[in-house]
Formats: C-alpha cells, structure tokens, sequence
C-alpha cells in the first residue's frame, strides 16, 4: 500500500536499533562541539496506524550557541536535498534532535516546522546523546491538529514505539 501523504492517524512505529545507535553517533559528535544536532527518521506508513522507520538522515544543517542557548536549523539546501531524494512513499516521519541538558519540548522547537502533518513526531534526546538513546528517557511529542505539539507520557512511548535488532 503506496500512500501519497502521511496518515493522520499512524500510532504504532517500528525503529530498528541499528537507526538508534547512527542517530546517537550523530548526534554525540555534534554535541562533543557543543551544538544541538538534528536526524530525520525516514519510512513509510504500512497502514493507517502503523510506520516502518527504515534510515536515519542528517540534513546539512547549522549549530547556534550563544549566551541564550543553542540551536540547529535545517539549510535551505539541506530541505531541497531531502525533498529530492525521497522515493515516493518515504516520508520524513520524525524529527530527532538533542538538547545539552534535559529532554523538554521547547518553545523554539514548537515553531521549527520541518515536519508539519498531523501526526508528526518530534524526539528531543537529553544531554547531546551522550548515551545510548533510549525511548522512554527523551521527551517524545506528538503535533496535534488545532492544539499544537503533545509531550507522550512513558507509557505512551512504551505502547507506540518499538525497537526491534
């Protein structure tokens, strides 16, 4: 089944743990320089409630850090090469990306819109991923339609997301 946008209602994902660890070693190395990195889980729905995350991607991207914080955006050029490059049926289904400290959404990541549909996933992994990513220790949001980004609870997370070897 071939669909032509992201399913609103898609709940369940499957990641495997060799994506994890390529996210982490990402994210790590951006973080060893004191910058936020961010990776784009790429996949396909295998219907209305459940996505297969087949590749992590690392978009060229730039690190802020000032004396208000830092932060990661996507370049233009970055956007236009993944655009391009998805086989029709991927679609970027979530967003990872590491702040220096705890795992919240932040009002700065509420308005980053590199993934808008209803339904996105916006993983925020603690401490530059300096271990290994788990789960349940990120804040896992979800946008939803009229109401803006929902933090998952532990539960949640548990139920939606699994990892597999």
């Amino acid at each position: 089944m071939t669909f032509e946008r992201v399913p609103p209602t898609l709940t369940h994902y499957a990641v495997d743990a060799r994506t994890l660890a390529l996210t982490r070693e990402f994210l790590q190395e951006r973080g060893e320089h004191g910058l936020e990195g961010v990776v784009l889980w790429l996949g396909w729905p295998l219907d209305e409630h459940h996505a297969e995350i087949l590749a992590p991607y690392a978009p060229e991207q730039v690190g802020f850090k000032g004396e208000e914080g830092v932060a990661v955006q996507v370049t233009d050029e970055g956007l236009s090469g993944l655009i391009s490059a998805l086989p029709p049926g991927m679609f970027v289904l979530c967003r990872v990306h590491s702040h220096p400290s705890e795992a919240y959404h932040s009002e700065l990541d509420d308005t980053n819109m590199i993934i808008s549909h209803p339904g996105a996933i916006s993983i925020v992994v603690p401490f530059y991923a300096r271990s290994p990513i788990v789960l349940p220790d990120c804040s896992i949001n979800e946008l939803q339609y009229g109401s803006g980004w929902h933090e998952l609870s532990r539960a949640e997370i548990l139920e939606r997301f699994e990892v597999h070897a």
